[in-house]
């Protein structure tokens, strides 16, 4: 089945929600404040109920633009003809407010990522056997300048 970017975004998007969501604790860990947790909660809940919230703002990480909405919007009916997700209204109505992954869904989005990263993984450097994470690379620790104020030539 060929998908198309957009529709890669969405899928993609939609799975991460799903995962983020599911992971909510059932208490609020020490380190969480409780407005944080009771919106994870709320989240949660209407995952079980209508599905992942329809986000494309946050998706994309800018405001999209009329012309991105339209087309997000042919790819949501796309997929939903092709049986990937099913778009939901909270209010009733037509407009999407949550989407929910198919069985099929999932099984496409979750083979997809896998084989991106499994070709992302095919030409990654190692350093000492352990890949490297160009994203989020270890800082190396500051040495202090000699106590002269000189360097070592």
């Amino acid at each position: 089945m060929a998908l198309t970017p957009h529709m890669e975004t969405i899928l993609t998007a939609v799975l991460h929600d799903m995962r983020r969501i599911e992971a909510v604790p059932d208490r609020p860990l020490p380190s969480m404040d409780r407005d944080t947790w009771r919106t994870l909660c709320q989240e949660k809940q209407e995952l079980s109920l209508h599905g992942v919230r329809y986000d494309l703002a946050r998706w994309l990480g800018y405001p999209p633009t009329r012309s991105d909405s339209a087309v997000f919007s042919r790819a949501l009916r796309r997929m939903e003809d092709l049986g990937l997700l099913v778009r939901v209204n909270y209010w009733g109505g037509r407009r999407t407010t949550h989407l929910r992954l198919t069985p099929l869904g999932r099984r496409v989005v979750e083979q997809f990522m896998a084989a991106d990263n499994a070709a992302e993984g095919a030409g990654t450097e190692v350093n000492n056997g352990v890949p490297i994470d160009w994203a989020h690379p270890d800082l190396l620790p500051l040495e202090p300048p000699p106590e002269d104020g000189l360097a070592d030539n």
